[in-house]
């Protein structure tokens, strides 16, 4: 069996968990119509002592558009996130088990950039057809000319 952790707090807040994975289950949620479904893992961290008595149950979700990696019930885990509404909220997590890293992906940085620089120049586009619209429109009908 693995060394085992108890839950401990972090100096920046966060919760860091090791324990056996129980009681996996997938949904997807959708927003509006025609939008793209986000994954939502749902299970638990437990640990028993060597009488068989529950000695950790931490409820975990992990959310994103994608995950790089699986785990199953019954395989030993590591992780870290933040507590919310007493769920730990992790975006990632060690499955030692099967040595793999596992991680909820969502849209890239590079995608976030790209749209933000193109909401940008929509923005700049406007700003310069208002500029220009006014410094151009001349003397409104009915105004005396300079």
């Amino acid at each position: 069996m693995y060394h085992s952790h108890g839950p401990a707090a972090v100096a920046d807040g966060t919760t860091i968990a090791e324990g056996q994975v129980r009681s996996v289950q997938v949904q997807s949620t959708y927003r509006g119509e025609n939008t793209q479904s986000k994954t939502v893992w749902t299970f638990r961290i437990e640990r028993y002592d060597d009488a068989g008595n529950r000695i950790l149950l931490i409820p975990v979700e992990m959310r994103g558009l994608t995950f790089e990696g699986s785990i199953n019930d019954g395989d030993w885990v590591r992780t870290r996130g933040r507590m919310r509404s007493g769920t730990l909220r992790v975006t990632r997590l060690e499955n030692l088990t099967t040595g793999a890293s596992v991680r909820a992906k969502g849209v890239s940085k590079a995608a976030w950039i790209v749209g933000g620089l193109f909401l940008v120049f929509i923005l700049a586009w406007f700003a310069f057809l208002a500029y220009d619209g006014v410094t151009h429109a001349g003397t409104p009908p009915g105004f005396p000319g300079p």
